[in-house]
């Protein structure tokens, strides 16, 4: 007689925990439990109907934490027995506060776990919780960040341990965290750009790309060099009368630091979301321009008659990355589910 075999992923993101934990030197049997716990509920995350993309911090020092984010506001919620239950308790009640740039944070005391919400600060440009305590992070202050990147695939990241990525989706083959592949290809749109506002660029277009990527939504992007004449295999689209200079706006919120310019740069984070939501290419220049939109390209006959997966958008990827080098600076692609792949010159 046949019987039922259950198969669960939890016993094997356990084991990954204790060894992420092991590596970060916060080991702890509770906040195992709870990082199994929280990475399953952030799949599907949501409230009254609504996705939510949450951003869960936890670490030892709130104090700490204050003086690395200098401009960050707090605000304690609860708090609860040391236990995955705890944790998940947070969640459910810190969710629905984390809109305009407030996460969630889980402070592990010796027997309890206190909760609440952080933000960093209030403008666009603000360098994000995760540059600060996770990429730019030490081993002074320990820190973990469990959050949504795409569809079906949750990012476990900490100061010192390997990236942990759980993909409980379909495509498994990339290596690379797809919050690292997008920082690839948006470092050539900014290749150009003025060494003073390279960072705040480069802020500006991974937040705007991470937006569209939790959005589950598909995009096409591509890089000329603004050293060259657009592409005429590009002109099938819409070709802005002025190109939006995004370090130009940039500039001038942080020469004027006032509420006009503020607005340009939230505008643009708007219209540039819609773009690359929209059917089509989305070009940019190495100086960190946004120059057209919705852009169709033809097929050549082989890669047409070729037997890649993933239809149209895909053959335009292959186009794409047979142009760079000849054209293109680098070229890029984003799936429904997260997956990401680009190539760039010289790559």
């Amino acid at each position: 007689m046949k019987i039922t075999k259950p198969i669960s992923i939890k016993p094997t993101l356990l084991g990954e925990s204790i060894e992420f934990l092991h590596q970060e030197d916060m080991t702890c049997i509770a906040t195992t439990e709870g990082i199994v716990e929280l990475v399953s509920q952030l799949v599907y995350y949501k409230e009254e109907g609504k996705a939510l993309f949450p951003e869960i911090y936890i670490f030892d020092d709130l104090e700490l934490v204050k003086k690395v984010l200098p401009t960050s506001q707090v605000c304690s919620i609860g708090k609860g027995g040391k236990s995955k239950e705890t944790m998940l308790k947070a969640l459910k009640k810190c969710a629905p506060l984390t809109e305009g740039g407030w996460a969630i944070y889980i402070l592990r005391k010796l027997d309890s776990f206190e909760y609440g919400v952080i933000r960093a600060g209030t403008s666009i440009l603000s360098v994000s919780i995760s540059e600060l305590l996770i990429d730019n992070g030490s081993n002074e202050l320990k820190a973990v960040l469990i959050h949504q990147v795409a569809e079906k695939v949750i990012e476990v990241k900490g100061v010192n341990a390997d990236t942990l990525v759980i993909n409980f989706g379909s495509h498994t083959n990339s290596i690379n965290s797809p919050t690292k592949n997008q920082l690839e290809f948006i470092e050539t749109i900014v290749a150009k750009v003025d060494i003073k506002l390279k960072d705040p660029t480069l802020n500006f277009f991974q937040k705007v790309f991470l937006e569209v990527l939790q959005k589950g939504h598909g995009t096409l992007s591509c890089v000329i060099s603004s050293k060259k004449s657009y592409p005429k295999r590009l002109q099938d689209g819409i070709l802005l009368e002025h190109k939006l200079n995004i370090p130009d706006i940039i500039r001038e919120l942080l020469d004027k630091d006032d509420l006009v310019a503020n607005s340009k740069l939230q505008g643009s984070y708007s219209l540039l979301s819609g773009m690359l939501q929209s059917d089509g290419i989305t070009v940019f220049s190495d100086r960190g321009e946004i120059i057209s939109y919705n852009v169709f390209i033809k097929h050549p006959e082989k890669i047409l008659k070729s037997t890649t997966s993933g239809g149209a958008r895909s053959r335009t990827f292959l186009t794409l990355c047979e142009m760079v080098g000849s054209g293109l600076e680098s070229a890029f692609i984003q799936s429904q589910d997260g997956n990401i792949e680009f190539k760039k010159n010289g790559k």
